[in-house]
């Protein structure tokens, strides 16, 4: 893998679309954090000395709601550092053009959530191969809209010829997106998308090199 020209590219698309995947992530974060505020409130509603048992119902709704915050907000950022990548600029509507996408990417993370753990259970060795193996399934599935399932297989055939070149970047990827906490936490904005930026361009790469 050619890690400097990954970065590059990488960079490049997200300082050609810097602005809306920035602002989107302000987004994105602020509404997860409200709701996560909302829901720990309810909680203590719930789990006081008076447990109000109606507030239950809300709790859960709101615990769904930041799933399906979540879930969109993947998509759209997948789907943002993926026209970054390919040179495309775009507006801040375009990034949902693929939230349709929300429950094949839920049934993505369940499963592959429960293939790791099961391959961790089995001495940890299977989990670590999993958990490196699927990482580009969310890039094939936003790029292709595939079934998860043929994502997840397209994924382990990219990584396993490369899957140590590949541990290797993801830890560089994760690196450059939690590099934002040093900036007080604000940095996160900008660092979060500019590794989902890298993450598709080495995923672009190695669908070039498989062709």
């Amino acid at each position: 893998m050619q890690y400097g020209s990954i970065i590059q590219h990488g960079a490049r698309g997200f300082t050609r679309n810097a602005w809306v995947l920035v602002g989107f992530s302000v987004v994105y974060f602020i509404a997860i954090g409200v709701l996560s505020l909302l829901a720990s409130k309810v909680d203590d509603g719930l789990s006081g000395a008076n447990p109000q048992l109606w507030l239950l119902i809300p709790y859960l709704l709101l615990l769904l709601l930041q799933v399906v915050v979540h879930l969109v907000g993947n998509i759209a950022l997948i789907h943002g550092a993926l026209m970054a990548v390919k040179g495309q600029t775009f507006k801040f509507g375009q990034l949902f053009a693929v939230s349709g996408e929300i429950f094949n990417l839920f049934g993505f993370h369940v499963f592959s959530s429960i293939a790791v753990l099961v391959g961790l259970l089995a001495f940890g060795i299977p989990g670590i191969y999993l958990a490196v193996a699927y990482w580009f399934a969310a890039f094939v599935l936003v790029d292709r809209r595939v079934a998860f399932l043929d994502a997840m297989a397209l994924s382990r055939t990219l990584v396993t010829a490369r899957w140590f070149d590949i541990a290797v970047f993801v830890v560089v990827v994760g690196a450059i997106s939690l590099s934002g906490v040093i900036a007080c936490g604000v940095g996160l904005f900008a660092t979060v998308p500019l590794g989902v930026c890298v993450g598709a361009s080495a995923y672009l790469q190695l669908v070039a090199q498989k062709s």
